[in-house]
């Protein structure tokens, strides 16, 4: 059952128009299949593996290959990939097989946006469509365009770029860079904590406290908690001295979480997925903007809501579910030991 959490990988969600009605992957008998957000099955289980629609389309593993199928289950790009990734900005980045650069990108149709140039591609809808990933073997990742020419690096250690801002190492020092690969000045003596923006905030730290940075390099929450997660929907889990909370964007504490959480993460979806230790061994539930359990922590694992569904698990019974914000279980089903 933990294989398939983490197979999702908190990515239960659909990316759909909110015109259509969300589907969620599924664990259905001894494969998987998509439900909606009423439990009831839409596309049958037949697939060894799936990842969540985006953008109209699903990857899908099918006899060993992937490929991808839309919303009536049908294939649209046949199951030819050793892996897929889930589609977004109209790409989506493809593993051939092939030895030594096996890894490019895809349109919707299936045609190459970039041919299979690259190791490895973790992002491929950087600003101007930069490409993130390695191309040789023992180089780091950096940012190439769609021919897979080099256009920003050579970098030691990257991340993809979020909000128009990237975090680098070079021999220089850690950095945040904008889309030029120009590096943005932040305050002496500061290290960088968080691995992307959100919400045109980025988590650093002093004198080993925690504070908030923006896309300009200022310092705006000053740097006095022990950790902290990303902005989400306004507000930031923080920890100091043993006890979390909610902090706004000019570091008001906004609620103070229960004294039994021993980890928060950011909201999602108006809940934040919290680790509870008043029970052995810890419980995972989550928590309102006010701070207060909306469902209270009984799972083993449990991934971020999403289009009003979480996907959860108790490892005794080996049962994963999808719950609604309540709590309630809108679908449950055996995890089969995958």
């Amino acid at each position: 059952m933990t294989a398939i959490l983490v197979t999702l990988g908190g990515c239960s969600r659909s990316h759909e128009p909110n015109e259509e009605r969300p589907l969620f992957p599924a664990p259905i008998g001894a494969a998987w299949g998509f439900i909606d957000n009423r439990g009831h099955v839409v596309i049958p289980s037949r697939f060894e593996s799936v990842q969540p629609f985006s953008e109209g389309l699903a990857a899908a593993e099918y006899e060993g290959r992937w490929g991808y199928i839309n919303r009536s289950g049908a294939q649209v790009i046949p199951f030819r990939y050793r892996t897929a990734q889930s589609f977004h900005g109209g790409v989506a980045i493809v593993d051939t097989g092939l030895p030594e650069h096996p890894v490019g990108v895809i349109d919707p149709s299936g045609a190459w946006v970039a041919e299979p140039l690259f190791r490895t591609l973790s992002a491929a809808d950087g600003p101007g469509g930069l490409l993130f990933g390695q191309k040789e073997p023992g180089g780091g990742a950096n940012f190439y365009d769609r021919s897979g020419k080099l256009v920003l690096g050579p970098y030691s250690l990257s991340f993809p770029f979020a909000q128009g801002r990237a975090r680098v190492k070079s021999e220089n020092g850690d950095w945040i860079i904008d889309s030029s690969g120009n590096f943005i000045a932040k305050p002496a003596a500061v290290v960088l904590d968080g691995i992307r923006f959100s919400e045109g905030l980025i988590a650093i730290r002093r004198d080993r406290k925690l504070g908030y940075m923006d896309l300009d390099g200022n310092i705006v929450i000053e740097p006095r908690f022990d950790q902290g997660g990303e902005f989400s929907e306004g507000l930031a889990p923080v920890q100091t001295e043993d006890h979390w909370m909610f902090i706004d964007k000019s570091g008001t504490t906004m609620a103070r979480l229960p004294q039994d959480v021993v980890f928060a993460e950011p909201l999602s979806d108006g809940l934040s997925l919290a680790t509870s230790d008043s029970q052995s061994p810890r419980k995972l539930g989550y928590l309102d903007k006010n701070g207060k359990w909306a469902v209270k922590p009984a799972w083993d694992d449990a991934n971020p809501f999403h289009d009003g569904l979480a996907y959860v698990g108790i490892w005794k019974d080996s049962i994963v579910a999808y719950i609604n914000h309540n709590g309630k279980r809108i679908w449950q089903s055996r995890s089969y030991g995958r």
